[in-house]
């Protein structure tokens, strides 16, 4: 029994090898983006986790000889999973397929031996076009907002959950933005988020913009509540989504830095409140579709437009 155990230990490690070059050749292409292309660590984390479907499809293939492989790597993300036996969205299939053809076109140029890497195959990465289906986008509406803010709240963690989906919605920042929001950048009379890198704030590509949160009464006097509980107890630079000591429940007051697994946290948290409350899964960024949308229908003219743009820190109203 011990060696058959032993075997079959040995066969399940041989099917999830992965080639050793390969995996030295994403290191250094991550190392390149973070250094040359200075992306932040958490965009690097998320290409790390998409690069992986990379090396399992390659096997024990070196990258040099991939397009010799028999399956395409767009077929192979399509058959790919989540734990729960789930398909990936179409978005996320899209985002793995580009970071790969991303690290091809990397090698391609700066590495020696990659003459087989020809732009005839990298035309190869792209997703085959699935309509999408108006449910596989979601967002958060004005009427689910209203109801989520007046759901009870039982605990500071909740109390924060509830307020920190408000603060989403109600500003439309990205959830790596808000989770490191300091207590000075937030001006709540004058209805305005300083997303300053300078002071902190962790906005995507680093861009630096002064924002505006709605006023929608119900929701933003969740906010408030919020802000004149924390802003006290907390220093200026403390954040407004105020981290919490796992022993006690309350206020850490002697935290001065945010973890790079903060987002995590919100996410967790606002996981648990909303299962708690027998309530459809969102995710953070359903919030700011949410506040997209709010934008869109009672927008009048293109100067409705625009502002909504600048205050998604979009560079174009294509994107928006």
């Amino acid at each position: 029994q011990i060696v058959e155990a032993k075997s079959q230990k040995l066969l399940k490690s041989k099917t999830q090898m992965i080639n050793r070059k390969n995996k030295k050749l994403v290191d250094e292409y991550l190392k390149y983006r973070l250094q040359i292309d200075q992306l932040e660590e958490e965009s690097i984390r998320l290409e790390k986790n998409w690069l992986k479907h990379c090396l399992t499809w390659s096997d024990e293939t070196e990258f040099r000889n991939a397009p010799k492989l028999p399956e395409l790597f767009r077929e192979y993300v399509i058959r790919q999973t989540k734990i729960s036996g789930e398909p990936l969205s179409q978005n996320y299939k899209r985002k793995i397929i580009e970071a790969a053809k991303h690290l091809f076109l990397w090698a391609s140029i700066h590495k020696t031996g990659y003459r087989s890497i020809t732009p005839a195959w990298l035309n190869t990465f792209k997703q085959k076009k699935i309509p999408t289906r108006p449910n596989e986008i979601k967002s958060i509406s004005e009427e689910k907002i209203t109801f989520l803010a007046k759901l009870p709240v039982k605990t500071l963690s909740e109390q924060r959950i509830r307020a920190g989906v408000c603060f989403l919605y109600l500003s439309g920042m990205r959830i790596n933005a808000f989770t490191s929001l300091p207590i000075k950048a937030v001006n709540i009379k004058e209805l305005e988020v300083q997303q300053f890198p300078s002071l902190g704030v962790r906005t995507k590509n680093n861009k630096t913009a002064t924002t505006h949160v709605l006023h929608i009464t119900e929701i933003f006097d969740i906010i408030c509540d919020w802000d004149a509980y924390i802003r006290p107890l907390l220093p200026p630079t403390g954040f407004w989504f105020a981290p919490l000591s796992p022993k006690t429940g309350k206020l850490d007051l002697n935290k001065k830095t945010v973890g790079k697994n903060r987002s995590t946290i919100f996410r967790k948290n606002l996981s648990a409140w909303l299962q708690k409350n027998e309530t459809k899964h969102h995710t953070p960024h359903d919030f700011r579709r949410g506040h997209a949308n709010y934008l869109f229908d009672y927008a009048e003219d293109i100067g409705d437009l625009i502002a909504a743009q600048e205050n998604l820190m979009h560079e174009s109203l294509t994107t928006t």
